[in-house]
Protein backbone atom coordinates (compact mmCIF):
# COMPACT_ATOMS: atom_id res chain seq x y z
CA UNK A 1 0.00 0.00 0.00
CA UNK A 2 1.20 3.31 -0.70
CA UNK A 3 3.11 5.29 2.48
CA UNK A 4 0.18 8.41 2.02
CA UNK A 5 -2.61 5.53 2.18
CA UNK A 6 -0.81 4.10 5.33
CA UNK A 7 -0.68 7.79 6.83
CA UNK A 8 -4.55 8.43 6.24
CA UNK A 9 -5.16 4.60 7.69
CA UNK A 10 -3.22 5.66 10.92
CA UNK A 11 -5.33 5.33 13.92
CA UNK A 12 -8.33 5.06 11.99
CA UNK A 13 -11.03 2.12 12.56
CA UNK A 14 -11.80 -0.92 10.16
CA UNK A 15 -14.98 0.71 9.31
CA UNK A 16 -13.47 4.01 7.86
CA UNK A 17 -10.80 2.16 6.02
CA UNK A 18 -13.27 0.36 4.39
CA UNK A 19 -15.13 3.35 3.58
CA UNK A 20 -11.71 5.15 2.12
CA UNK A 21 -10.83 2.11 0.38
CA UNK A 22 -14.01 2.01 -1.38
CA UNK A 23 -14.17 5.95 -2.31
CA UNK A 24 -10.26 5.22 -3.69
CA UNK A 25 -11.50 2.48 -5.60
CA UNK A 26 -15.16 4.23 -7.71
CA UNK A 27 -12.14 7.25 -8.47
CA UNK A 28 -9.90 4.94 -9.89
CA UNK A 29 -12.38 2.92 -11.74
CA UNK A 30 -14.62 5.78 -12.82
CA UNK A 31 -11.36 7.68 -13.87
CA UNK A 32 -10.37 4.81 -16.25
CA UNK A 33 -14.43 4.38 -17.27
CA UNK A 34 -14.39 8.41 -18.48
CA UNK A 35 -11.77 8.25 -20.40
CA UNK A 36 -13.08 5.56 -22.49
CA UNK A 37 -16.57 6.73 -22.73
CA UNK A 38 -14.92 10.32 -23.30
CA UNK A 39 -14.02 9.48 -26.73
CA UNK A 40 -17.50 8.77 -27.71
CA UNK A 41 -18.69 12.40 -26.29
CA UNK A 42 -19.86 10.18 -23.16
CA UNK A 43 -19.68 9.90 -19.70
CA UNK A 44 -20.83 7.72 -16.83
CA UNK A 45 -24.57 9.11 -16.31
CA UNK A 46 -25.11 9.51 -19.76
CA UNK A 47 -23.96 6.12 -20.59
CA UNK A 48 -26.16 4.62 -17.57
CA UNK A 49 -28.63 6.21 -18.87
CA UNK A 50 -28.92 5.51 -22.13
CA UNK A 51 -28.25 2.04 -21.56
CA UNK A 52 -31.31 1.76 -19.49
CA UNK A 53 -33.29 3.73 -21.76
CA UNK A 54 -32.27 1.52 -24.58
CA UNK A 55 -32.46 -1.96 -22.64
CA UNK A 56 -35.67 -1.56 -20.11
CA UNK A 57 -37.78 0.78 -22.65
CA UNK A 58 -36.97 -0.75 -25.53
CA UNK A 59 -39.22 0.84 -28.40
CA UNK A 60 -41.93 1.48 -26.15
CA UNK A 61 -39.74 3.52 -24.19
CA UNK A 62 -39.44 4.55 -20.42
CA UNK A 63 -40.81 7.05 -17.99
CA UNK A 64 -38.61 9.40 -16.24
CA UNK A 65 -39.27 7.83 -12.57
CA UNK A 66 -38.45 4.64 -13.73
CA UNK A 67 -35.12 5.91 -14.94
CA UNK A 68 -35.03 7.81 -11.70
CA UNK A 69 -35.78 4.68 -9.67
CA UNK A 70 -33.08 2.58 -11.60
CA UNK A 71 -30.12 4.88 -11.06
CA UNK A 72 -31.33 5.85 -7.54
CA UNK A 73 -31.00 9.29 -8.35
CA UNK A 74 -33.56 12.40 -7.81
CA UNK A 75 -35.85 13.58 -10.68
CA UNK A 76 -34.67 16.59 -11.03
CA UNK A 77 -31.35 15.47 -11.68
CA UNK A 78 -32.80 12.92 -14.33
CA UNK A 79 -34.38 16.11 -15.86
CA UNK A 80 -31.32 18.13 -16.39
CA UNK A 81 -29.19 14.82 -17.80
CA UNK A 82 -32.06 14.01 -20.17
CA UNK A 83 -32.30 17.67 -21.47
CA UNK A 84 -28.81 17.18 -22.23
CA UNK A 85 -29.52 14.16 -23.75
CA UNK A 86 -32.41 15.09 -25.75
CA UNK A 87 -30.24 18.66 -27.03
CA UNK A 88 -27.23 16.47 -27.90
CA UNK A 89 -29.59 14.76 -30.11
CA UNK A 90 -29.76 11.02 -28.34
CA UNK A 91 -33.24 10.88 -27.08
CA UNK A 92 -36.74 12.33 -27.62
CA UNK A 93 -39.38 12.55 -25.14
CA UNK A 94 -42.90 11.39 -26.70
CA UNK A 95 -46.24 11.39 -24.79
CA UNK A 96 -47.68 8.40 -23.77
CA UNK A 97 -50.63 6.71 -26.14
CA UNK A 98 -53.66 7.56 -24.13
CA UNK A 99 -52.31 9.79 -22.02
CA UNK A 100 -50.51 13.07 -22.75
CA UNK A 101 -49.98 13.38 -18.88
CA UNK A 102 -46.98 10.92 -19.06
CA UNK A 103 -43.82 10.95 -21.19
CA UNK A 104 -41.85 8.11 -22.60
CA UNK A 105 -38.22 8.57 -22.85
CA UNK A 106 -36.74 6.26 -26.27
CA UNK A 107 -33.14 6.36 -27.44
CA UNK A 108 -32.65 7.73 -30.68
CA UNK A 109 -31.71 5.27 -33.44
CA UNK A 110 -27.83 7.23 -33.81
CA UNK A 111 -27.54 7.16 -29.90
CA UNK A 112 -28.28 3.19 -29.98
CA UNK A 113 -26.00 2.54 -32.51
CA UNK A 114 -23.62 4.40 -30.79
CA UNK A 115 -24.02 2.49 -27.54
CA UNK A 116 -23.43 -0.47 -29.72
CA UNK A 117 -20.15 0.52 -30.81
CA UNK A 118 -19.03 1.55 -27.30
CA UNK A 119 -20.39 -1.41 -25.32
CA UNK A 120 -17.49 -3.79 -26.86
CA UNK A 121 -14.65 -1.20 -25.73
CA UNK A 122 -16.62 -0.79 -22.41
CA UNK A 123 -16.49 -4.29 -21.34
CA UNK A 124 -13.15 -4.35 -22.53
CA UNK A 125 -12.10 -1.90 -19.88
CA UNK A 126 -14.30 -3.63 -17.09
CA UNK A 127 -12.26 -6.65 -17.92
CA UNK A 128 -8.89 -4.75 -18.05
CA UNK A 129 -9.94 -3.61 -14.49
CA UNK A 130 -10.86 -6.79 -13.05
CA UNK A 131 -8.84 -9.21 -14.22
CA UNK A 132 -6.67 -9.77 -11.11
CA UNK A 133 -9.74 -11.33 -9.80
CA UNK A 134 -10.51 -14.18 -9.94
CA UNK A 135 -14.78 -14.94 -10.91
CA UNK A 136 -15.14 -16.74 -7.57
CA UNK A 137 -13.43 -13.74 -5.90
CA UNK A 138 -15.62 -11.63 -8.10
CA UNK A 139 -18.62 -12.98 -7.17
CA UNK A 140 -17.78 -13.62 -3.59
CA UNK A 141 -17.06 -9.96 -3.15
CA UNK A 142 -20.62 -8.91 -5.05
CA UNK A 143 -22.76 -10.90 -3.01
CA UNK A 144 -20.70 -9.15 0.41
CA UNK A 145 -21.02 -5.43 -1.10
CA UNK A 146 -25.12 -6.15 -2.21
CA UNK A 147 -25.40 -7.00 0.89
CA UNK A 148 -23.91 -4.01 2.60
CA UNK A 149 -25.83 -1.62 0.59
CA UNK A 150 -29.51 -3.53 0.90
CA UNK A 151 -28.65 -2.94 4.52
CA UNK A 152 -28.53 0.83 4.26
CA UNK A 153 -31.11 1.64 3.06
Amino acid sequence: MEKNIDLYFENQSEEAKLIYTVGMLWSQISTKLETVLSKYNLNIAKFNILMIIKHAGGKDGIQQNEISKRLLVTASNITKLLDKLERDGMITRNNKENDRRVKLIMITPSASKLLDKTWAIYQKEIKSITEKMQSKQAKELNNKLLEWLTNIK
